[in-house]
């Protein structure tokens, strides 16, 4: 049982990880997708402000006198965009295209020109490498047109920011993701312990026990589950109450009319007034009175082995060899006037059971019956008490037709006959109804060929957890 909800909490737990952790594994991906995108933007900003601030210094550098343009550069513009790994850096100087100053090659990426204060960037490659460019304008005093100052700047630094934050964001969405794998289980598990334990509790329950389930230890998240549940409970028991109500009071009412049709019919017969006709119409009423009879006794008692099956039943000491004699002293007159043997065989020693003493007696009873009813006529019905190791069997053995392997397991369903014994007497219940009262108390019903290869072996087990041998003392 602790091993069964073990693993029912662990499939639980795995399939509400696997519609968790998938979600959070998107979720994580299309996040690292946006980051990756805002870092490469934010490092991109941060450095294009920089290059900015560069080519600003170098217009603020710039002058005129008398129409001729001054250019005084100072070791510090370019200082503020160095770093470790020396990124280089490049710079041009133009007036409506021509070179003042710089690196005259240096890609011109606003060839048309700016106007004053006008900031343009762009990306071009120079000396075989990908550089970022910022083209500025600005107006000089006696210059007729913008002065175009151009800063370009190799990607080292950028890349290896971009990548050093790239690196630190799939750090953290992996380590994110592996403790939501630790966690979550331990959490999953946590929260369904409530759910799991009220699982339990009623999967423990006999189908029969509709008492409400505590409220007192539910988690509060659980509570109106629990109380929808016992007012289903309580619906479920009151329909239950109204349904053995009617079948007391149906088995009553018409046990009364039954009787009184069978009196009436008796005193007809005795009348003697009626002719052969008559006579033979009365015995079919009969019959079918008996026969009616007969299946509502069965009917009920099907009734009563369900609920047996259901809700259990209280066992007692008993002592097998008495009860079994008593059924076969009660079966001997039927056999007699079938003109059948019976025998009957028991240990030398009293064994006595744990059982249903009446619930026994009825199963064995139905299988005695069958013996003679269906056997053949001048045959035999031994019934015997065999001690095993594992268990005690009662023995029920007939030398008639016997009942084919295939069609052994059918005979136990309800209202099920065999197609040669369709017109005798009977409603296919017996099988079915000592069934359901053997499973009730606990006992297993087998099904064999005779053992002198023909007729039927009953062999109904009860195991040896239940006896308690006594020796007999004189």
């Amino acid at each position: 049982m602790a091993m069964a909800a073990i693993g029912q909490e662990l499939s639980l737990t795995a399939r509400l990880l696997r519609r968790i952790i998938l979600p959070m594994v998107i979720v994580a991906i299309v996040a690292g997708v946006g980051g990756a995108w805002m870092i490469n933007r934010t490092v991109e900003v941060v450095n294009d402000r920089i290059l900015g601030a560069a080519s600003r210094a170098i217009a603020d550098s710039l002058a005129s006198e008398d129409g001729v343009i001054a250019l005084n550069l100072s070791p510090a513009i370019f200082g503020m965009l160095e770093d470790t790994e020396r990124d280089n850096v490049y710079y041009s100087v133009r007036k409506s295209g021509v070179l003042l100053t710089g690196y005259g090659d240096l890609p011109d990426i606003v060839p048309q020109g700016l106007r004053d204060t006008e900031v343009v960037f762009g990306d071009a490659v120079y000396k075989g490498q990908p550089v970022r460019v910022v083209a500025e304008g600005r107006a000089l005093p006696q210059i007729d047109r913008p002065v175009v100052i151009e800063v370009a700047e190799t990607l080292s630094t950028r890349k290896r920011e971009s990548r050093r934050e790239l690196l630190a964001l799939a750090f953290l969405e992996v380590l994110l993701v592996l403790l939501a794998a630790i966690l979550l289980p331990v959490a999953v598990r946590r929260g369904m312990r409530p759910l799991l334990s009220l699982s339990d509790d009623m999967n423990r329950r006999r189908s029969s026990d509709l008492t409400p389930l505590s409220t007192s230890d539910i988690a509060t998240e659980l509570r109106p589950l629990v109380l929808a549940f016992n007012g289903m409970l309580a619906r479920l028991g009151a329909t239950l109450d109204q349904m053995q109500r009617f079948t007391a009071d149906a088995s009553h009412q018409m046990r009364t009319p039954l009787s009184i049709l069978r009196t009436h019919v008796e005193l007809l017969r005795r009348s003697q007034s009626w002719n052969h006709e008559g006579q033979d119409s009365l015995d079919d009423i009969d019959l079918a009175t008996t026969r009616l009879e007969n299946l509502l006794t069965q009917l009920l008692a099907l009734a009563r082995a369900d609920s047996a099956h259901e809700a259990g039943v209280d066992l007692e000491q008993v002592d097998l060899t008495s009860v079994v004699r008593q059924i076969a002293e009660d079966a001997a007159p039927r056999a007699v006037a079938a003109g059948m043997e019976l025998h009957f065989d028991s240990p030398s020693r009293a064994v006595h059971v744990r059982t249903h003493r009446v619930f026994l007696a009825e199963v064995l009873a139905n299988f005695v019956d069958n013996a003679i009813r269906y056997n053949r006529p001048g045959g035999s019905v031994a019934l015997a008490i065999v001690e095993r190791p594992a268990h005690v069997e009662v023995v029920v053995e007939d030398d008639g037709p016997g009942i084919p392997a295939a069609d052994r397991a059918k005979v136990f369903d309800r209202f099920t006959r065999l197609p040669r014994d369709s017109k005798r007497p009977g409603s296919g219940l017996g099988l079915s109804i000592a069934a359901r009262l053997a499973r009730a108390i606990g006992t297993d019903i087998g099904l064999h060929e005779g053992i002198s290869g023909r007729g039927l072996r009953v062999v109904v087990k009860i195991s040896r957890v239940h006896v308690v041998e006594r020796q007999v003392t004189g």
